[in-house]
């Protein structure tokens, strides 16, 4: 086993970015919150960043809905794909290919795509033919530190935002490649058993404990939500836990 990933000039500083509920549950629909989104969305916008970094299905909310033919002969050059350099992204953790695009844009953000090396040659001809970037991130699943890597090395990124499910977020965390975590408290409680927590990590291999965290400050706004900023004081992984199997 390899010591678990460090932040260097290299890889961006990771913030972990969630709306949970007083027992760590994500927001769900028995919530009954009037506007969710505008909690976790006026509070992000605050949080200075290059790129904000979620999975594939969460990013299917934002790709084409269209259905494509898939027939043909497809070649396209190996290795990664830089479309363009912008000032903002928006990064899909998507190892299969499976979100589909009608520009390369989300808002103001260029999309990159993050694969693995599995992933057809028409699904890399639709995003060349789109503009939109992408990089593998291993051969048949994602090594998340190499991912952070690519994207510091190839577009400049110093910071990103991560938006996760819980399972995205946990699959960093148990990487080791959570430096931040800024949480929106609701004052409320889900109490479902078995709803997505903000993070939930799969055991299963190696060893693990808990990651700590140091209080950097703390906000109440709209009357009874607080907004609290932690970083990473200590985190323990293994090398597999970079790694997150293709989907």
């Amino acid at each position: 086993m390899t010591k678990p990933s460090r932040r260097t000039a290299s890889r961006p500083h990771v913030t972990c970015h969630m709306l949970g509920s007083v027992d760590g549950r994500i927001v769900q629909k028995i919530w009954a919150l009037k506007d969710s989104a505008r909690y976790f969305e006026e509070t992000a916008e605050k949080i200075k960043v290059d790129a904000w970094v979620v999975g594939r299905t969460t990013m299917q909310e934002f790709s084409s809905k269209r259905q494509r033919p898939r027939t043909g002969t497809f070649e396209v050059p190996p290795g990664d794909f830089v479309a363009k350099k912008s000032k903002t992204y928006a990064v899909a953790i998507d190892p299969s290919g499976k979100c589909r695009w009608d520009s390369d844009m989300v808002s103001t953000e260029h999309v990159i795509e993050v694969l693995t090396e599995q992933v057809p040659a028409e699904y890399l001809h639709h995003l060349r033919s789109k503009g939109v970037s992408y990089i593998f991130g291993g051969k048949t699943e994602l090594d998340l530190a190499l991912v952070l890597r690519k994207l510091g090395e190839l577009f400049g990124m110093r910071r990103v935002r991560l938006d996760g499910g819980g399972h995205m977020n946990g699959t960093f965390l148990k990487a080791g490649l959570v430096d931040e975590l800024s949480l929106v408290l609701a004052p409320l409680a889900d109490g479902t058993i078995g709803t997505p927590s903000v993070f939930d990590v799969e055991e299963g291999y190696g060893r693990r404990k808990a990651t700590h965290f140091h209080l950097r400050s703390v906000r109440r706004f709209e009357k009874d939500f607080l907004w609290m900023r932690y970083e990473v004081t200590s985190s323990r992984s293994s090398s597999a836990s970079a790694k997150t199997p293709r989907k």
